[in-house]
């Protein structure tokens, strides 16, 4: 039972790295195809005013979804002199057990803070972004972008999905960390 729950949460953690990958890679694409558009219009006398400001947000989204991706495969930057230099055994899995909750804790804190931040509680119970702002001074919903005409919340919902998916690739992590099975900065 305990091993097919192992693999079960391991294969759950892949698709979910899969699907922010996939993510990452679209929201790029886009930002490529709003370059080349914004580009060729410019070249033709005809600006596409939107497009320099819909791909910075776009690669912005980008960077944090595939941001997420890179925890689940242990791809994210890492300093492993620590891990290099000691032997295998008890030592490495609580250097491994240690970095696993530290990251874990930081990405909770980063979590909590967005979570705040977008007070999903005080949006329902105001009613809306602007009841919101004027009752707790929050403008998250009420900050346009300058050229889309959207507000740019929109955009910033990567933070949230970014912030869950680490925090479940993390939680993994330390969760495997604990049971011995990961012992280098990858996995």
């Amino acid at each position: 039972m305990a091993a097919s729950r192992h693999s079960f949460l391991i294969r759950a953690d892949r698709r979910l790295a899969q699907a922010e990958t996939l993510a990452a890679t679209l929201l790029t694409g886009a930002a490529l195809l709003a370059i080349s558009a914004g580009t060729l219009g410019r070249n033709l006398g005809q600006p596409v005013l939107w497009a320099d400001e819909f791909a910075v947000l776009a690669m912005a989204a980008a960077a944090f979804v595939g941001a997420s991706a890179l925890i689940a495969t242990g791809g994210h930057i890492s300093v492993d002199l620590l891990d290099s230099a000691l032997p295998h055994g008890r030592l490495r899995r609580a250097t491994a057990l240690l970095r696993e909750a530290a990251g874990c804790a930081v990405i909770g804190v980063l979590a909590l803070l967005v979570a705040r931040w977008f007070d999903p509680v005080g949006l329902v119970r105001a009613g809306s972004g602007a009841a919101l702002a004027q009752d707790t001074l929050n403008f998250i919903y009420q900050s346009p972008t300058m050229t889309l005409g959207m507000g740019k919340h929109w955009f910033w919902l990567a933070l949230p999905v970014f912030a869950t998916g680490a925090l479940l690739h993390a939680a993994l992590r330390l969760w495997l960390a604990l049971r011995g099975g990961l012992t280098g900065a990858r996995c």
